[in-house]
Formats: structure tokens, C-alpha cells, sequence
């Protein structure tokens, strides 16, 4: 189907679909800092929606947000899974819950969080399908539990009073304060228990908050917990990914040594074929807890003194248990006895016998278990002065500080390999890509005598993030028409990540010279496999797995000290210097009201790169400004039409995976001297964003919205072929040359030889535009009251940039009486690529990455026993939804794995 056609039919579809992009759910009062954003409010839920395009039509910029008045009132399992509701936002998923978001077609590292007014940075890891350490500038949203924050706002135009960084969106999130409630005391809580139904196990989840504000409303004090403890199994089939030109040992009795041209043995090694074709099993355990405090200080009607604190520990095990073949390096230890290579070059089908590597006597048939053990802990304070000198000016100074500290203490593998030969191995995709037929000939893959102990691995890692800020603000009221406002702003951004790989045969370890046979104290088993796969006959559900602690145990694996991974050990240091002045405006162009702002940012960037370069530890600086101008306009040509527009200039800071100067110098073979490195001399993403969007308020409570997006990105990165230079150019000091070395010695003569540079470099302009579309309208018309409609639809188009979805939408079909609500919530999100091809290979599509489209469902309601207890049920991923990676153009599977439905059972009280 042509991409038109797709437009035109989820277009439609999202018009019609009664699903929801649930806007979450209960707020009682919004506090007059919540009047100033696009607020989505939950329970009262049609009282919440009415009130927010109140608000909405007296915005200036685009921003939506989400909205609960106490802890007990968000539904989602986590802050992404909230986020996915508001237009122009999708999500990817970890372990069957919402990691990270895209907005408007730009991912993580273009997006800025603030937490309380400062911007943070929380990171945790995950599978290597799901991108393994987050070592990036995007924003790891399940490290928190979603109750801990009583507002989440994403801001997708940008005003010059507002930080820099963010060419997507910048998403604020804000934890409750005594001040948002009335004096006295306010409390609320909520316990609930999920249900998986793949893992067929009971969680718990459980949140509390209590507040209070003294009668004058001068001193106020709250504090807030959240906790669960979720078990998560996730299940299905994946390759890694796919190779070709992979010369096998033979093929039909046809020896392929020597790669002969012509026959099976050609054939077959130009074909695609599954590197590392598998069944496996992941056990999560993943415990969050969460505590917040805010001291609130009002001396004078003029002055509010706010202190807030925030404290979360994301804490977890991965166990993972594959049953596979090694085929990606062990083509030549197999003989292919029938194959079928289909039409598009894809080897679908083979059958064979698998021999031992010559190499080191591996049978490459595998039953692999790896275990991982993670932990976020994440720490903030800030503290807020607010004070009204006058009538006209009023002012706010602003200081913070946030750490996230992750670890990998354990990331360790245990490999056992098949004790002999392996005869009438075949593995078969014609009837389903998916979930494909695997049968391992005459190998038990349930007895430990089938089995040798051969290889073990422990990879621990880290990554910190550290902010501190400081602001400072002052507004003027000029006149009743206008306030000119300005401040300062320092930042200062500390990233560090560190990497230890210690891998090994068993016969490393002293005083064992061989495999080791596997026997029933070495071993587990995996059993009941494949719930929900619709697996095809032949397909083993129950394999022997190693028993980690005792393999581990046996060789003392925790002993080997490995050596530091150098590309994955580096560091960012970055201090940033603004300033802004801006005007806030209102008034009347001819008989038509106008309002707007407008205003410009400047802000200098210094950083400091760390890396490792040929073994020597470099750092590099460089320093870098940027002017950030900015106006947002709305005109309301006639009552309930408002036509509203914003540019802005903008910038998002380099990856900084490219910022590091590490890599490799060959100090022997020039002038020219060849460096591979990464670019600590990068420019910042920047661009220039278009917005204007067209808002009907056609009836009471109801809305009809289109808004349209451009962003002209003019530094786009991409790999140059080489770059030309002098030594003195890269800004690497003469010691990573050496004092003996051809460039050491020319470099001690005073001479400046010419390198040649492989890196990453600022390349040509990009650009991205798109369309959101909103419906939201109460159906007041039906003979029975209480239904209503809220969605939004986006498009998204570029031909530069990849992680995008080009069609997404969210809609809500709900209902609500005085005692009983329900919603019944759709999400669907497009394919989107995540890696481009090469170029190279045999097709056009070698080595793209991609995810293919999904749909989630949801449903949620509750019944008010009286006005202090509701009873809660809610049913997560009603299709039981799977995340699908793929292959080239062809889409081929790299992962097709599932999680099950969640239901999860709750009470909420609140005083």
C-alpha cells in the first residue's frame, strides 16, 4: 500500500475507532501555575476535559499535559505509557512497558526533561534487543513510578524564556506540593495487585500521600511513596539478525571449501540466512520505589519559599535462557543435507548436521543463560524563591541539583555446548517467519548429558548523569498590554560511563584442561514454553538450561577482572551560560484580538570530552554560542476560531556517543596519519521551527484542531568519508603519538604532518514536517448521557532522519455517571526504521532495522463506593501485543517476542 494510501486509512480509521488515548485520571483543583499549560485532566473526566480547552485557548504556545490531583490518580504503569497520550508522541518499549519517547518524529536525544525546573537525566539498561545501556541524552521514563508526579507537560513550540536544547519537545514533569491543595490536611492512597497472564503471577503496587497547610496557608509540608514489585516474563523467537556471503561446510554432499562459483555452494552462500536462530525466555524482576518531599514557605503575601525533594531507586533482574544454534561465525561447521532458498534470496528452509569448530572443538548448538542485575538510583533537590516587589515587577531565583547513578554490577553469561555432533538440525520458515519450526535432529535438548560447560562472560558497566543549575527571572508589567521579562541560567552537565569485559573458556580456569560435562546439579530446565506463540509442531517447549549460580560457582566467574572496554568508557563535561529578554503581549489588530511573545535566548556551551585513544586517556574542549530568537502569535479572527502560530530558532547538543575523542591513531604509517575517532568537535543540531495550528471550539466542551509542523534542521550528522588535516587541527595533545613513533618523532622537530580523519561530522540539512489532529467532543446528543470522544492523530514525514513513525493515533471512547466511569483506550504507532542500510550487501535493504507497526489496547474504570473509596480495574495490552524488529526491506524477524495481558485489581482512598 502506497504511503497515501496508509495516510488515508488510518486517518480515517482514527476518526471512527471507539479505542482511547486515555487522558489519565483525577483532579479536583488546578493551581494557577496548572492554568498556564494545555491541561488534560483525569476523573471528573468530562469536567476535566471541558476545563482544559478552557485553558488551551488562552495559551500562546503548543503544549499539552496530563494532569492528576493526587498520587493515587495516574493509571499507567509508568510516565511513557502517560506520555503516548498526547499528540505527536510515540513510545518504545522495554519488557512490555513504555522506556523512551519520540515526539514528532525526533527521538530521546533531541528531547530535554525537566524535573521541578531543572533539567535531569535518568538512565537504566535492558535487553540488547531494546538497546542494551542507555549511554545517550534520552530520557529513561520507566525508572519512575508514574504516581510520584501530579503533572507531566510537553511543550513542542519554544519561547525564548524557555530553556534551550530540545529540537522535539521540551517535557516538563513536577511532583505535588502542599500549595497545590487546601489548608488542612489532604491525604490519599492506593494499593493494587497486577496479574500477567503469560508469567500467571500477582504483583503488588501501592502509593500514598499525606499533606498539610496550616489555616493561613504561610507554611504547608507534603511527602509522597510509591512502590511495586513487578515480575514480567517475556517470550518468542529471534535471530540477532540476518548475514549472507556465509560459505558453509558443504551443501548436498558438495564441499564449499575454496567458495566454487556456480551449484549449491554458490547458491546457498549468497542467500540470507538467520545468524543466530532462537527460542528464548526473559524473567524480569523489577522493583521501583519512589519518595518525594516539598517544604513550602509563604513569610509575606509577596514571597514563596519552595524546597522539593526527590528520591527513586529502580532496582532489577534480567534472566535470560536462549535454545540456538551459532550459526553467525559457524557456517563451516555445518553440512546442509536439503535447503530451499526462496524468492527473495532468503535461505527459508535447511536441514543439516552441525560438526565441531577445528578452531576450539565448540559444537555450536547452545543452550545459553545470562543473567543481569541493574539498579537506577536517582536523587534530586531544588529550591524555589518567588517574590512580588510591586504591583509590576515580581521575580524568582532557582537553584537544583540531580544525580543518576546506574550500574550493571552483573551482566554474566554461562554458555553449554552440545557434547558431539549435532545430526538433522533444520530449521524451517516457509510456513511462518515469526515463529518458524526448529527441530534439533537427534540432539535431547532436555539432558544434561548432551551438554559440555564451555564459555562463560561478565560485562559490568556504569553510566552517571549529573546536573546542577541555577536561574534567575524578573518580569515588568509595562502596561496593562504588555511585560517584558529576562533572566540568566547556568547549567552544568557531568556524563561518565564505564565498561569491563572479562570473557573466557572454562579451560582458563586453573587447573581444568577440558570441557566440562554438564550433570544434573549444573542444570535447570525451561518447561511450558510457548503460551500465546501459536508454535508449530516440532518446536520443543521445554529445554535444558543452565543453573547459573552453580556454573558460576564451579569456575569462580566473578573472579576474572577483564580489561576496560575503552569505547565505552568516556566521559562529557558540559557548562552552559544563558541569558534571555523576552515581551509577553496582548492587544487588538484592527477589530481582531492578538496575543503572543516574543524574545530572544543566548546561551554559550563549553564541554570537555574524555576518551581513550590507542590506550592513552585525551580530553578535548571546545566551546561554542548560539543566538535563539522566538515568537509565538494567536489570533482569534472570530469567537471560538483561534489561528495560532510560532518560529523559533533552536538547537539540541551532540550525541555523546559522537562527542568522544576516543578511538585509534596509527602513529607508524604516514604522513598522512591515519585517526578514527569520534568528534568532539561537533556543532550542535540546530534549526529553525515553523508551527501553526487552527482550533474550533464548535460547541460546549467540544474541540476540532489541526495544527502543522516544519523544522529545517541545518546540522545534520553523518560519516565523512575522510577528512584531511594537520595534527595540531584534531586538539589531541602529542603524547597519544609517542616519543619513538614516525608522528612523535616529526612532532618533536616542530613539524605539523598532515592525518586523515574517520569520524562523524556535521553534514547536510535535514528537515521534518507533520500534522496533529484533535477531536474532542462530549456526546450530549444520545438518548443515554455520560459518553464522549477524545483523540488525536499525527503525521509525521522526513526523508533525513530514521526512528519515526509516519502514522500514530490515540482515541478514547468513555463514559461517566456519579459512580461508575470507564474508558476503553487505542494506541497505534506505524513501522519505523532504526537503522538505515549500507550500501552494501546484495539488496538495496542491507542491514536496515526497523519495528514494525503496533496496536495497543487498554481499558480502564472504577466505581466511588462513597466520596473517599474507589474500587479500580484496569486491563493492560488487551491484544497481548508483539514487539516486532525486523530485517532489511524484506522484514525479515530479528525479534518477535510478547509479554501478556496485565489486569490489575485497586482501591484508591482519599481525605
Amino acid at each position: 500500500m502506497t504511503g497515501q494510501g496508509k495516510f488515508v486509512r488510518l486517518l480515517l480509521g482514527a476518526s471512527v475507532l471507539t479505542m482511547a488515548g486515555a487522558l489519565p485520571a483525577t483532579a479536583q483543583d488546578t493551581t494557577d501555575t496548572q492554568a498556564d499549560d494545555d491541561v488534560v485532566v483525569v476523573t471528573g473526566f468530562r469536567q476535566s476535559l471541558a476545563a482544559s480547552l478552557d485553558v488551551k485557548k488562552e495559551e500562546t504556545g503548543v503544549v499539552d499535559a496530563i494532569v492528576a490531583e493526587d498520587i493515587a490518580d495516574f493509571p499507567d504503569l509508568n510516565l511513557a505509557e502517560s506520555l503516548q497520550r498526547i499528540p505527536g508522541i510515540a513510545i518504545d518499549r522495554q519488557a512490555g512497558e513504555g522506556r523512551r519517547v519520540t515526539v514528532r518524529g525526533l527521538g530521546g536525544d533531541f528531547t530535554r526533561v525537566r524535573i521541578n525546573g531543572m533539567e535531569a537525566l535518568s538512565t537504566t539498561g535492558g535487553s540488547d534487543a531494546s538497546g542494551g545501556t542507555n549511554r545517550s541524552r534520552a530520557f529513561d521514563f520507566n525508572t519512575f513510578a508514574a504516581e510520584l508526579f501530579n503533572q507531566l507537560v510537553v511543550r513542542k513550540t519554544q519561547s525564548a524564556s524557555v530553556e534551550e536544547g530540545s529540537l522535539g519537545a521540551n517535557v516538563e514533569l513536577k511532583t505535588a506540593q502542599p500549595f497545590d491543595y487546601s489548608t488542612g490536611w489532604t491525604g490519599a492512597a492506593s494499593v493494587q495487585g497486577l496479574y500477567n497472564d503469560l508469567i500467571e503471577e500477582t504483583s503488588p503496587r501501592m502509593a500514598g500521600l499525606v499533606s498539610y497547610t496550616n489555616p493561613d496557608k504561610t507554611f504547608g509540608w507534603l511527602a509522597s511513596i510509591a512502590y511495586s514489585d513487578r515480575t514480567i516474563r517475556e517470550e518468542g523467537f529471534s535471530t540477532v539478525r540476518f548475514d549472507d556471503l556465509g560459505t558453509f561446510r558443504s551443501v548436498n554432499g558438495e564441499d564449499c571449501s575454496g567458495n566454487p562459483t556456480g551449484g549449491a555452494c554458490e547458491e546457498v552462500r549468497n542467500s540470507y540466512y538467520a545468524r543466530i536462530p532462537r527460542y528464548g525466555r526473559l524473567d524480569y524482576e523489577q522493583e521501583r520505589l519512589g519518595l518525594t518531599g516539598s517544604v513550602q514557605f509563604a513569610p509575606s503575601d509577596q514571597t514563596t519559599i519552595s524546597i522539593d525533594g526527590l528520591y527513586s531507586v529502580f532496582e532489577g533482574s534480567r534472566d535470560e535462557n536462549f535454545m540456538e544454534v551459532f550459526i553467525r561465525s559457524n557456517t563451516d561447521n555445518i553440512d546442509i543435507t536439503d535447503y530451499v532458498v526462496d524468492g527473495d534470496g532468503v535461505l527459508s528452509y535447511f536441514t543439516g548436521d552441525v560438526q565441531a569448530d577445528l578452531s576450539n572443538g565448540i559444537i555450536p548448538v547452545r543452550s545459553e543463560r545470562r543473567k543481569d542485575k541493574l539498579k537506577t538510583e536517582f536523587n534530586q533537590l531544588t529550591f524555589n524563591v518567588e517574590h512580588e516587589f510591586n504591583d509590576a515587577w515580581r521575580g524568582n531565583v532557582f537553584a537544583g541539583h540531580s544525580k543518576s547513578e546506574f550500574s550493571i554490577p552483573q551482566q554474566a553469561t554461562v554458555f553449554f555446548d552440545a557434547a558431539s555432533p549435532v545430526e538433522g538440525y533444520m530449521l524451517d520458515f516457509r510456513n511462518n517467519l515469526e515463529t518458524p519450526l526448529v527441530d534439533f535432529g537427534n540432539f535431547d535438548v532436555t539432558s544434561p548429558s548432551s551438554y559440555l560447560f564451555t564459555q562463560f562472560r561478565n560485562r559490568p558497566q556504569g553510566v552517571d548523569n549529573t546536573f546542577d543549575t541555577f536561574q534567575g527571572n524578573l518580569s515588568w508589567d509595562y502596561s496593562d498590554n504588555v511585560t517584558l521579562q529576562a533572566g540568566v541560567s547556568w547549567k552544568k552537565f557531568e556524563f561518565a560511563t564505564e565498561e569491563v569485559r572479562a570473557e573466557g573458556s572454562v579451560t582458563d580456569v586453573p587447573g581444568v584442561s577440558a570441557f566440562i560435562p554438564v550433570t544434573a546439579d549444573l542444570a535447570d530446565q525451561i518447561s511450558g514454553f510457548g503460551s500465546g506463540l501459536d508454535l508449530p509442531s516440532g518446536v520443543d517447549t521445554s529445554w535444558l538450561t543452565p543453573d547459573f549460580d552453580a556454573a558460576a560457582d564451579l569456575v569462580d566467574l566473578f573472579s576474572f577482572g577483564g580489561a576496560v572496554r575503552e569505547q565505552d568508557t568516556r566521559s562529557v563535561e558540559e557548562e552552559d551560560t544563558g541569558a534571555y529578554v523576552q515581551a509577553v503581549f496582548n492587544g487588538m489588530w484592527g477589530e481582531m484580538p492578538v496575543r503572543g511573545d516574543i524574545g530572544v535566548r543566548y546561551v554559550e556551551t563549553e564541554t570537555a570530552a574524555t576518551g581513550f585513544l590507542s590506550g592513552d586517556q585525551v580530553t578535548v574542549s571546545r566551546k561554542y554560542d548560539d543566538w535563539l530568537p522566538a515568537v509565538n502569535l494567536v489570533f482569534e479572527p472570530k469567537d471560538d476560531f483561534l489561528i495560532r502560530g510560532g518560529i523559533a530558532k533552536v538547537m539540541a547538543r551532540p550525541s555523546l556517543g559522537n562527542l568522544t575523542p576516543g578511538g585509534s591513531i596509527d602513529t607508524f604509517n604516514g604522513p598522512p596519519f591515519g585517526i578514527s575517532q569520534g568528534n568532539p568537535g561537533l556543532d550542535p543540531f540546530r534549526a529553525t521551527t515553523y508551527d501553526v495550528s487552527f482550533e474550533y471550539y464548535f460547541a460546549e466542551e467540544s474541540l476540532f484542531a489541526v495544527g502543522l509542523f516544519y523544522k529545517d534542521i541545518d546540522s545534520f550528522f553523518t560519516n565523512a568519508d575522510t577528512i584531511t588535516t594537520t595534527f595540531s587541527q584534531t586538539g589531541l595533545p602529542d603524547s597519544v603519538a609517542g616519543a619513538t613513533s614516525p608522528l612523535g618523532e616529526l612532532l618533536a622537530m616542530g613539524q605539523d604532518p598532515a592525518v586523515e580523519i574517520d569520524q562523524v561530522v556535521n553534514g547536510d540539512s535535514a528537515s521534518v514536517q507533520g500534522m496533529e489532529i484533535v477531536y474532542q467532543q462530549p456526546f450530549t446528543f444520545l438518548p443515554v448521557e455520560g459518553f464522549g470522544f477524545v483523540g488525536n492523530y499525527t503525521f509525521v514525514d522526513s526523508d533525513d532522519i530514521i526512528g519515526f513513525s509516519e502514522n500514530s493515533w490515540n482515541a478514547t471512547l468513555y463514559y461517566e455517571n456519579a459512580q461508575f466511569q470507564a474508558r476503553l483506550t487505542g494506541a497505534y504507532r506505524d513501522e519505523y526504521q532504526t537503522r538505515r542500510p549500507n550500501g552494501s550487501g546484495r539488496t538495496e535493504g542491507r542491514e536496515e532495522r526497523g519495528v514494525a507497526d503496533t496496536f495497543n489496547l487498554d481499558f480502564a474504570s472504577s466505581y466511588a463506593v462513597n466520596e473517599s473509596l474507589e474500587l479500580t480495574f484496569e486491563a493492560i495490552n488487551l491484544t497481548d501485543e508483539f514487539e516486532h524488529q525486523t530485517f532489511d526491506t524484506l522484514m525479515l524477524p530479528t525479534l518477535y517476542h510478547h509479554t501478556g495481558r496485565n489486569f490489575i485489581f485497586g482501591a484508591r482512598y482519599s481525605f
